[in-house]
């Protein structure tokens, strides 16, 4: 019997096979969680010097976090940012998207105060309330340097936590550094079974240790995945709005995604080359963002569709002609199953 993908591929157009990375992102990842939750201490000792690094502790997180967004695949979970000591949500939970988690992350204080109290476990417990909300697997990844010194166990409040939430895993990303602070961040990451930790300088100096990180905590074991351009589907000029001419490919998407449930897609968007970098970025995203409202118009769950744009990076046709830009206007889905 001709799988659900195949089938797309063969009416939209086929199957374009060999998929690369995008910019940073992994390739082929299939989601081994529904929701994840980044975060983050605040505290006092998180705006101190690291002794070995030489910078400010939230600064170095803050990069970290943004190297990280840059390659946690934007396909079906939710995603938050969450502050503590004290806690606030930066990015509440919503359908993942990585400029949405960017602008949370570049929101985060680059100064505060040091002489705070650093409430870990009491933040821990804070969390428990955005987790009740949540259904399925959720991986937690926490930043910290450990320099617990006040308040409940964290600990203790993180054995609470998986007790009452057992799909959840707490990673740790360690900062540490003092002995306390990197006992204190292990013993939190083995409450939970398989959880990863990691220090979070070693993570910016290797980038294969981070894209290792983010495929444990992300990625299950990947599925056949395969890219279906979406032929007669292009856009004008420095436009997102669908075309009436391309309305017609996308119903039949809609209805062959009915029939088959078992399908998830990437949306992704491209653009010539006509402008700039970061324009082109951005209207590619918007052209991905256009044909997602499309389908979920017309039926298909959100949760069912990620999110991409690639802006000028992926060309299938030469930029020195009309008809070759014309032809990198596009959207393309990449297919992956349940």
């Amino acid at each position: 019997m001709m799988t659900g993908w195949w089938l797309l591929g063969l009416v939209l157009g086929g199957a374009v096979s060999g998929i690369g990375t995008a910019r940073a992102e992994l390739a082929n990842c299939s989601p081994k969680v529904d929701n994840f939750i980044l975060f983050v201490d605040q505290s006092g000792s998180m705006y101190q010097q690291h002794k070995e690094a030489k910078e400010i502790k939230e600064i170095l997180a803050k990069r970290l976090l943004g190297q990280m967004n840059d390659q946690i695949p934007q396909i079906s979970y939710k995603g938050g940012l969450y502050l503590f000591a004290p806690f606030a949500p930066a990015t509440p939970m919503a359908p993942y998207l990585r400029g949405t988690m960017g602008a949370g992350i570049a929101s985060i204080p680059d100064s505060q105060t040091v002489f705070r109290m650093t409430p870990m476990g009491q933040g821990l417990g804070d969390l428990s309330g955005v987790l009740s909300g949540l259904s399925g697997k959720t991986a937690v990844i926490m930043f910290s340097d450990g320099e617990q010194n006040t308040g409940p166990d964290p600990i203790v409040a993180a054995q609470q936590m998986v007790s009452a939430h057992p799909d959840l895993c707490v990673h740790v990303v360690s900062f540490a550094d003092s002995v306390y602070g990197t006992w204190l961040n292990r013993r939190i990451s083995l409450v939970g079974r398989g959880c990863v930790y990691a220090e979070g300088t070693e993570l910016m100096a290797d980038a294969a240790k981070l894209e290792q990180f983010v495929r444990d905590v992300f990625c299950g074991p990947a599925k056949a995945k395969e890219k279906i351009v979406l032929r007669g589907l292009n856009f004008d000029f420095d436009k997102a709005t669908i075309r009436s001419d391309g309305k017609s490919v996308l119903d039949e998407a809609v209805r062959i995604l009915k029939e088959h449930p078992d399908i998830r897609i990437s949306v992704e968007g491209h653009t010539d080359a006509v402008g700039t970098d970061a324009y082109n970025q951005r209207l590619s995203e918007r052209r991905a963002q256009a044909v997602a409202a499309y389908l979920a118009a017309g039926g298909i769950a959100r949760s069912r569709m990620g999110v991409e744009g690639f802006g000028e990076s992926k060309p299938v046709a030469s930029n020195e002609t009309e008809d070759g830009r014309a032809q990198n206007r596009r959207v393309e889905f990449g297919i992956t199953s349940k």
